[in-house]
């Protein structure tokens, strides 16, 4: 099925002379019907050949009262070379665009000569009917008319995101399993070409061929075919989706569409390292681990940025499980900045002996932990004859070591829950403490402090948002949201945002600074800017 869209305009239908408009207008009672108003043919050129317009909505009601008469007078430039250009397909269906402007135009508005209202084409749909049913080759096509009307207290047909909204809704009704759509969208109001131009390539893709036309030249032009145009609006959307934050997404569309390979490289790269960004992927020097400080460290600034982009979506599940390992990130890379370089001082065998902390605790991927006991005791030499007694000695020097290292050990819950066993040092209540001992001067946020009490105990925080997110799937709300970043508070009418704005971002950097952890803050609104900016497709 082929189908072609026709939109309508005072051009379309016009008058080969203006010899006999006084008798159509002045004898019949279509002056009267239109305020009386001198509505008369003009010519765009003086020139002999030159055809006559005159408002389509006048133009229409006088060949109603004497068809026959005006339609020998009648010619149709622009409809004729687009026919002209179709003779070689055949077209199933036409649908005919017509604006109809008589609910958003009271009475007394139409008493202008200017308003738009003397322009709408819908009573021009009677001739167009006529002319196409003249034409042998579309005699039998089915004609489906399409009425462009704004409401009394909406936009009107100038408005382009009201008519494009228009358009979206009327384009929705037409069928979708056309093998080709011809688009001819040189209406008289700019809205509505640019609307019928968009939603169509919107709705049939590279289906669509545009139909242009000369109407000062008498000849037939070729079609233009929609890719470049489709082209051109797929950059856009993805523009759009790096700016609102989704590089990947706008990559994918890049990449799926075939569009990748027509840009500039610098650009791709540049958009690649955006999507890497987003995902927290940085390229590390060599022999660099991402368990360094100063690695570790951006990726938690990085998402600090990012988890704000989140909550500005209304993304909040992903904002609130960032949040959450960034902390637990903090703790880590702060104490392992604050004992880097220490020395701990064990008592071996009645012996003193000296060790570097970096070389007994280690950052790995469980957490911060002791190195094995095999390790432990290859450096230690530790005396006893049974594992049990090895394991004992081991533990012994363990609880040393964070001694040493003001980790609090004498902590009623270290002690009381956990029997003082140094393997649990990893748990974030008792990295918050040991981060608060290493610095008297840091003081904790309240949702840092809340997310390292253990929400079990004494059945504090039995709601908390973050449990039921991370270990139960469950929905959150935009209040929990909020009552979450604020540790625990009721805090009515705040947005998610501002709250972490306010109560949250500035204290995580603030804490950051404080601890001397190296980093560049990203200045992620100019980033994707200019990233955005930077996507177009390659000149030929």
């Amino acid at each position: 099925m082929n189908i072609w869209i026709v939109t309508t305009g005072s051009s379309d239908v016009q008058l080969k002379t203006d010899e006999y408009w006084s008798d159509w207008y002045e004898r019949s009672s279509v002056k009267q019907n239109c305020y009386r108003l001198p509505f008369k043919p003009i010519q765009i050129i003086e020139d002999s050949d030159e055809p006559y317009r005159v408002g389509s909505r006048v133009l229409g009601r006088v060949y109603k009262e004497q068809p026959e008469e005006v339609w020998e007078y009648l010619e149709f430039p622009l409809l004729h070379q687009f026919t002209t250009q179709l003779q070689i397909d055949k077209i199933d269906k036409i649908i005919l665009l017509v604006t109809d402007q008589t609910i958003f135009f009271n009475e007394e508005r139409r008493e202008e000569r200017r308003c738009a209202y003397w322009q709408d084409t819908c009573e021009l749909q009677p001739i167009i009917e006529r002319y196409f049913k003249e034409q042998e080759e579309f005699r039998d096509v089915e004609l489906i008319p399409i009425v462009l009307s704004p409401g009394e207290n909406t936009p009107g047909l100038d408005d382009w995101n009201h008519v494009l909204k228009i358009v979206r809704i009327k384009f929705s009704e037409i069928l979708t399993e056309a093998k080709v759509v011809y688009v001819s969208h040189q209406a008289g109001t700019p809205a509505i070409s640019s609307a019928v131009q968009f939603m169509s390539l919107a709705r049939f893709g590279e289906r669509v061929q545009f139909l242009v036309s000369n109407e000062y030249e008498n000849k037939p032009l070729d079609p233009i075919d929609s890719s470049e145009y489709l082209r051109g609006i797929q950059v856009q959307q993805a523009k759009g989706l790096i700016k609102s934050g989704t590089p990947g997404a706008a990559l994918q569309l890049l990449e799926l569409e075939g569009i990748k390979a027509d840009i500039d490289n610098k650009a791709i790269e540049d958009l690649e390292k955006l999507v890497d960004f987003f995902n927290l992927n940085r390229s590390l020097a060599a022999g660099a681990s991402e368990f360094d400080i100063e690695p570790a460290t951006q990726r938690i600034v990085d998402a600090v940025t990012l988890i704000e982009k989140l909550f500005e979506q209304e993304n909040y599940l992903q904002g609130i499980a960032l949040l959450a390992s960034a902390q637990e990130t903090f703790l880590k890379c702060a104490i392992k900045n604050e004992i880097k370089g220490r020395k701990v001082s064990l008592s071996i065998d009645g012996t003193s002996q000296d060790f570097k902390a970096d070389d007994l605790i280690k950052w790995m991927r469980e957490g911060l932990k002791f190195i094995t006991n095999n390790e432990l005791e290859s450096r230690w030499s530790v005396s006893g004859s049974t594992k049990k007694e090895i394991s004992r000695a081991i533990n012994n020097l363990k609880r040393e070591t964070l001694n040493e290292l003001q980790f609090p050990v004498d902590d009623e819950r270290f002690i009381g829950k956990y029997s003082g066993d140094p393997n649990t040092i990893e748990k974030n209540e008792f990295l918050l403490k040991w981060l608060c001992k290493l610095r008297i001067d840091f003081n904790p946020w309240q949702l840092l402090q809340g997310s390292c009490i253990d929400k079990n105990e004494d059945g504090k925080y039995e709601d908390d948002i973050r449990n039921k997110l991370m270990h139960n799937l469950q929905g959150v709300k935009k209040e929990e949201v909020v009552k979450y970043l604020l540790g625990n508070r009721d805090s009515p009418n705040t947005e998610v945002i501002d709250a972490y704005n306010t109560h949250v971002k500035p204290q995580f950097l603030e804490a950051i600074h404080l601890c001397g952890l190296p980093f560049t803050e990203q200045k992620l609104a100019e980033r994707l800017q200019d990233v955005a900016d930077a996507i177009s497709v390659k000149s030929s």
